[in-house]
């Protein structure tokens, strides 16, 4: 695997791990802030991989294996903070998937200079509702 690559994994397993949160609100919660702050911190190496990725020195199984690992962590830590099955979506699989589909949209946004890590920081509050809301929906 790509050194890099795997770097970047390992410390994204190793936030989703260390978040004690003991609710999915705090989880949400705490998952934005870390998020704003780790691709802030990380943004030239994640520049760097994603490079790779487009030109192919990245296989595209490589690199979807790696990110299906963090997302397999997020849902795991998901369906263990929703044990009272107040979350449909998170239920149903697709927690993580929506959890983390939202907020790289939004690293996008602040890649391309749409926003800051001030200004993530400062709607997180109101993203945390919108997700939660989103997580609540039935089928």
């Amino acid at each position: 695997m790509d050194e890099l690559l795997k770097g970047l994994e390992d410390d994204y397993v190793k936030a989703v791990r260390g978040n004690e949160a003991e609710s999915v609100e705090a989880f949400v919660e705490q998952f934005l802030y870390d998020s704003w702050d780790y691709n802030d911190q990380n943004i030239e190496t994640i520049k760097t991989v994603m490079s790779r990725y487009t030109q192919g020195e990245i296989y595209e199984t490589t690199f979807s294996g790696a990110f299906n690992e963090m997302v397999d962590h997020v849902q795991e830590k998901l369906e263990e903070l929703d044990a009272d099955k107040e979350y449909p979506v998170i239920q149903d699989g697709q927690g993580a998937s929506i959890l983390i589909a939202f907020v790289d949209g939004l690293v996008i946004q602040y890649f391309t200079g749409c926003c800051t890590v001030d200004q993530l920081k400062e709607m997180a509050p109101q993203h945390k509702k919108i997700l939660l809301q989103a997580l609540r929906t039935e089928k």
